[in-house]
């Protein structure tokens, strides 16, 4: 075995069909799919597992690098990883199996089940799809949060406080999509009042055991959540554990990342096919309220779709009816600090795939767009192995060496064809230095960044905004003055400047 690559063992016996049944065109796929992951690792872009089933035939199974980097444990289609949001879904399965069993109607109020719900009018359906208006969570915590760092907040807090502060709601029940990790806290909520068991006891009981998925299970609050790494701002040059750092500026899911409903189901890559077959079965809901979970929810105004566009979010899952590529879909995606996470049903072609990544790199979409169009006949979606300067040696290089040696070897880099300059990541440093950075003089390096990046877009207001707020903290008011002055002579209608000119110029 090639070190810190395994190509997944077929351990789960309800799938068949592997390579001594593939036809020549599957065979083919699958050594370019191995190709195109083993580049990808070697690149540094990819370590985690993809599955990928047509109804229960296992068309492709992969993992690369490590679960654990500290142990040297390698991915494996047994390794457990945290899917973040694409626990929505299972979520959705919940409710609607107690509106199959006539425990609550997806009509009903939720303030029918929690009486000093502050949101009257806001109905459970509103609820699994996303069109409550509700509050965020890291809005109306923020205050709480900033005081309390080291606190981990639970459903139940989060819950009385939203009841408590009556926060106005950012739009009213039913006129909008916009999602919002507080709907599915309170729909955790209640699944237990409900059902009159614990979230976790209820998941393992009624889908866990019901799809045969051994390996899951609800995280607990404060118990130890799957390995993660990241590179834990734009300047640091190593990947570290996550739950090693002890910055809570940069562990940014730590006071809200306890909730259930939301989040926090743990479970492999095996156990999410054994999900997928019993959904599909019908072992979980019955076919018309699976035909109902995946169905639009109209807004109040007629309309489906977010902003407009062809996607829309049903009863736990985002879905396009008609993709591109002429596909009915539905999907999930999640995301923690150093982990990334998918569950993407093709239902035209009755094919699934499932991804996780637990090592933080841009680009998951594209590498999963990467993969699906070699299964399904498509046009190869190009994923770029050029190495970012901002990431991998501006920043590092900033705080190590200084600003004169860093931008020597940003200008050198800048013409290697191996290599991409990004504004946007160069703004994102600048906030990271400003905001996160424990160093001694990371205000003036975010400045420095922040000058160097309107040097590169002498055209970008937003990147000018950027610089005037770095100013601002270094206490270099005419500066700063000056630079609001530019933005809106990029920008003449920029609200946000003008505001900002007017209270430095009183």
């Amino acid at each position: 075995m090639q070190k810190g690559i395994c190509v997944a063992l077929l351990v789960a016996a309800f799938l068949t069909g592997w390579s001594q049944s593939a036809t020549p065109a599957l065979e083919q796929k699958r050594i370019l799919l191995d190709s195109m992951i083993t580049t990808w690792y070697n690149h540094g872009i990819f370590n985690g597992g993809v599955l990928i089933k047509q109804n229960e035939k296992l068309l492709y199974q992969r993992c690369a690098g490590y679960a654990n980097f500290e142990k040297e444990q390698p991915n494996t289609s047994a390794t457990a990883f945290n899917l973040a949001s694409v626990s929505k879904p299972f979520t959705g399965v919940a409710v609607l199996q107690l509106v199959n069993r006539k425990k609550i109607k997806l009509t009903d109020l939720f303030v029918n089940y929690f009486p000093g719900f502050p949101y009257r009018s806001v109905t459970i359906e509103q609820l699994l799809s996303h069109t409550s208006g509700l509050p965020e969570a890291d809005q109306f915590e923020k205050t709480y949060i900033q005081s309390h760092p080291d606190e981990v907040l639970s459903n139940q807090q989060i819950y009385d406080d939203l009841e408590r502060l009556k926060v106005p709601s950012l739009a009213d029940a039913g006129q909008k999509h916009f999602y919002n990790n507080l709907n599915y806290i309170l729909l955790g909520l209640l699944v237990e009042k409900v059902s009159q068991t614990s979230f976790q006891s209820y998941m393992k009981k009624n889908i866990f055991d019901k799809a045969g998925m051994k390996h899951s299970y609800v995280r607990q609050r404060i118990s130890p959540n799957t390995s993660r790494y990241i590179r834990a701002t734009f300047y640091d040059s190593i990947y570290q554990h996550v739950d090693s750092i002890s910055n809570k500026k940069i562990y940014t899911d730590h006071s809200l990342g306890g909730t259930y409903g939301d989040n926090n189901i743990i479970t492999t890559l095996e156990d999410m096919a054994l999900f997928d077959n019993a959904l599909n079965k019908g072992k979980l809901l019955p076919h018309a309220l699976l035909k109902q979970m995946y169905k639009p929810v109209m807004l109040a105004n007629g309309n489906y779709f977010f902003n407009g566009g062809t996607r829309t979010y049903t009863l736990g899952w985002n879905v396009n009816e008609k993709n591109a590529a002429g596909q009915f879909v539905a999907w999930h995606d999640g995301s923690l600090v150093g982990l990334t996470t998918m569950l993407f049903k093709n239902f035209t072609d009755s094919i699934t795939y499932i991804l996780f990544e637990n090592r933080n790199y841009p680009g998951f979409f594209r590498r999963y767009l990467a993969i699906a169009n070699v299964i399904e006949n498509n046009k190869p979606a190009e994923v770029s192995l050029k190495k970012s300067i901002v990431r991998e040696a501006y920043g590092p290089v900033l705080v190590t060496k200084g600003a004169d040696f860093a931008l020597a070897l940003l200008n050198t880099l800048k013409k290697d064809t191996a290599w991409y300059l990004d504004v946007n990541e160069m703004n994102e440093l600048g906030y990271h230095l400003l905001y996160k950075s424990e160093l001694g003089n990371h205000k003036a390096l975010a400045v420095e960044v922040f000058r160097i990046n309107t040097l590169l877009a002498p055209e970008n207001a937003n990147i000018y905004d950027s610089y005037a707020e770095g100013l601002l903290s270094l206490g270099l008011k005419e500066a700063a003055i000056l630079t609001y002055k530019k933005i809106l002579l990029l920008d003449p209608k920029n609200e946000s400047a003008k505001n900002k000119l007017d209270a430095l110029t009183k």
